[in-house]
């Protein structure tokens, strides 16, 4: 789907499910695509796991233990991919297979870090803290960096981890440069979108990781205000061409258009309370899941809304 193909819409949401107590955070989510069973996969960071959300059911179940997983992503109906936050080693991105069809069980079945590849990145293992990750339509797999001395934010793997570039810079341009990447996202037309937590907006490059646009900043009057981010975090885009942005600093979630204008708020600013924080749509594009957190970072709760695009 080509920009000038664009068929993006004003959208609401209706709420099916509330999970609470089930996870200690839920950092990133992902369903998976292919089945006719709804499943979403939940990053529990401070819990040390993932764990899969069946059918809607508030009851989660855990499908793999001792990790410190961040962003995770799917490949295909069986497959996922995720940050390992661990500490000691700097960071994994590790593959996942499912190994039945209820995504009840699997096991990690490959494993990398930044030195999987020479294709323009320092590699440098002291300047690596991965963080989000999502998989182009290509199937590159691309993560960002969040080490605060990394000069490289964003790294793209090959399918099989056998080689990376990398691209989004600390220094340099303003256009250019990174403050601080947290979530990635593909669209349906190639591009990556990375939200930029202290550069509050949202950074676009297209398929060969080349920068095209930012939005997100606004500017004096009070539609610019509407699409001004604060410290964003979760992204992620349908079908029809809409990002959806977790606008954790206003504690709303924002919908923009595929070139970047501001549609409207699917969840309005909160006045007090909980920051948004995940977000993920399903390929289908008519289920969204978001997370919310307090300021500590610590799990509110876990929603699935009915996604209706008019």
């Amino acid at each position: 789907m080509s920009m000038s193909n664009y068929l993006g819409c004003r959208a609401k949401l209706k709420k099916r499910v509330k999970v609470k107590g089930q996870l200690a955070s839920a950092n990133d989510m992902t369903f998976l695509p292919g089945t006719d069973h709804s499943r979403l996969i939940a990053s529990d960071h401070k819990g040390g796991r993932l764990v899969v959300f069946q059918d809607d059911r508030r009851t989660g179940k855990e499908i793999l233990g001792g990790v410190r997983p961040y962003g995770v992503a799917s490949i295909d109906s069986r497959t996922l991919v995720f940050v390992d936050e661990n500490l000691a080693t700097g960071g994994l991105i590790k593959r996942f297979s499912i190994e039945d069809e209820f995504g009840s069980t699997g096991r990690v079945v490959s494993q990398w870090d930044n030195n999987a590849g020479s294709g323009g990145g320092s590699n440098n293992a002291d300047t690596w803290r991965p963080r989000g990750v999502t998989v182009t339509k290509s199937g590159q797999i691309v993560v960002t960096n969040v080490h605060p001395e990394a000069q490289e934010r964003l790294y793209m793997f090959s399918g099989d981890a056998g080689g990376s570039t990398s691209f989004g810079r600390a220094n340099g341009p303003g256009d250019l440069v990174f403050r601080c990447p947290n979530y990635v996202t593909a669209d349906e037309i190639g591009r990556v979108l990375a939200t930029d937590a202290e550069g509050n907006c949202v950074k676009v490059f297209d398929p060969r990781s080349r920068y095209v646009s930012e939005f997100g900043q606004g500017g004096g009057g009070q539609k610019d205000k509407d699409a001004r981010l604060t410290r964003p975090a979760g992204i992620a885009c349908d079908q029809r061409g809409n990002v959806i942005v977790a606008d954790s600093g206003n504690r709303r979630l924002a919908m923009f258009s595929q070139d970047g204008r501001f549609i409207q708020d699917l969840r309005p600013p909160q006045k007090m309370g909980l920051h948004t924080a995940g977000v993920a749509v399903n390929p289908s594009a008519d289920r969204l899941s978001l997370s919310v957190h307090d300021t500590g970072g610590n799990l509110g709760k876990l929603l699935i809304y009915d996604y209706i695009c008019a």
